[in-house]
């Protein structure tokens, strides 16, 4: 009676084990289900938009502008000085901006390089002032030797990060 007793306790043991595996099975592809779900809704989406001044990347409310150079060929004949390049990188970002929905006003950070910047940030930063007269963005810089800034004749390159309201 005893060895019966004993057995049928050992056949119940595996069957609440399988029953609690298949439970906890369950459970993991459910939870995996829903990570996977997540997931797929928390990565940003992004739209290329095309404005007449340039283009941009836009993810939900954030507009990214990434590498608007001082001069271009095609635009001015002679590449100008620092505040000549911050001028014109600074008009083709309010552009892109506007056609984009946004503002000067609604850029949260820039990102620049700035060619010797030892010698071009004072000249730079008068120009960079006329643009953003309140409440400027945060803003950092590296700086390079001009032979260093990709094309000849280029003293700055400019990145940014703005919202549209």
């Amino acid at each position: 009676m005893k060895r019966r007793e004993i057995l049928k306790g050992l056949s119940v043991i595996p069957l609440a084990g399988i029953a609690t595996a298949a439970i906890a099975k369950h459970h993991a592809r459910n939870e995996a289900e829903a990570v996977a779900e997540a997931a797929e809704e928390w990565l940003p989406k992004k739209e290329l938009i095309k404005t007449p001044a340039g283009s941009c990347i836009r993810s939900g409310h954030l507009l990214f502008i990434g590498g608007i150079g001082g001069w271009y060929a095609n635009q001015r004949a002679e590449p100008g000085d620092i505040q000549v390049q911050i001028r014109s990188v600074l008009t083709t970002m309010k552009g892109i901006l506007e056609g984009a929905g946004s503002s000067m006003s609604n850029v949260l950070k820039i990102q620049m390089t700035v060619a010797e910047p030892n010698k071009n940030m004072a000249k730079l930063n008068e120009a960079y002032a006329e643009f953003f007269p309140e409440n400027p963005p945060v803003r950092s810089y590296s700086g390079s030797k001009t032979s260093q800034m990709g094309r000849e004749g280029i003293l700055c390159q400019v990145a940014c990060i703005a919202y549209v309201d």
